[in-house]
């Protein structure tokens, strides 16, 4: 349903999703990636998360609906969120989590959303 890889050199938390979700899977999810933001966090970083939904379900409204509310809200926020997909629906729902922020965007495959997310990082920020 979800894997997730922590770079803390670069800060970089990539995640993997897969497969239809319920509200359970993703409160599992979260609670791995507060750990992994936690684990950045203690290098002097601010992470950023790179998302990959390409092996990703359509999902039912109300996991869209809580992605949304988390991506607000979230304790421990990213200082930039790259999704990607290349699933045309799948990209719909994509949009609609990422509409609910600035530092947040959607592209069709990881090598341009991870362009993205380092343009204008230095190297070796925090």
């Amino acid at each position: 349903m979800h894997t997730i890889t922590t770079d803390l050199a670069t800060g970089i938390i990539e995640v993997d999703a897969s497969g239809f979700w319920t509200i359970e899977h993703v409160e599992d999810f979260l609670r791995d990636l507060e750990r992994e933001g936690r684990r950045v966090l203690a290098t002097g970083k601010r992470h950023m998360l790179l998302c990959n939904f390409s092996k990703s379900a359509i999902q039912p409204q109300e996991v869209i609906a809580m992605l949304q509310r988390v991506a607000v809200s979230m304790p421990l926020k990213s200082r930039k969120v790259a999704l990607y997909t290349d699933g045309k629906l799948a990209r719909l729902q994509v949009k609609r989590i990422a509409s609910v922020r600035d530092d947040m965007a959607v592209f069709d495959d990881r090598a341009t959303a991870l362009a993205w997310m380092l343009e204008g990082v230095p190297t070796g920020a925090p």
